[in-house]
């Protein structure tokens, strides 16, 4: 029961958390967003609880479709902008990165209170 407490309330505390680092350390002028600190936090909370809630760790799962997402996104690059750039390619990739990981961390919180 107190993980599956810790799984939600690690939704909001991550997102507020990036937040108030963004605002107290002012990296909105290098170009970041709270996105850019939140994915490794979620990706790290991700192996976290599904290591402890699970039999097996569902980091795989994640690092696969992550693997897949990049693989999209140069595909989408080279056919669409004829070009890469690299670091636009870091930027876009971070931020989807970010989007992903958020729902599969939401799946995985809806399967925990799922399960039995």
């Amino acid at each position: 029961m107190l993980l599956r407490i810790a799984s939600v309330l690690f939704i909001f505390l991550t997102i507020a958390l990036s937040i108030i680092l963004m605002k107290t350390l002012r990296l909105k002028r290098f170009g970041l967003n709270f996105a850019d600190l939140a994915f490794p936090m979620f990706f790290f909370e991700f192996y976290l609880i599904s290591d402890q809630a699970y039999y097996h760790s569902m980091l795989p799962q994640l690092v696969l479709a992550l693997a897949i997402l990049a693989i999209s996104i140069t595909v989408y690059f080279l056919k669409a902008k004829r070009s890469f750039y690299y670091p636009k390619f870091l930027k876009f990739f971070w931020r989807s990165a970010f989007i992903l990981t958020t729902f599969l961390y939401l799946a995985m919180v809806i399967g925990l209170f799922l399960a039995k």
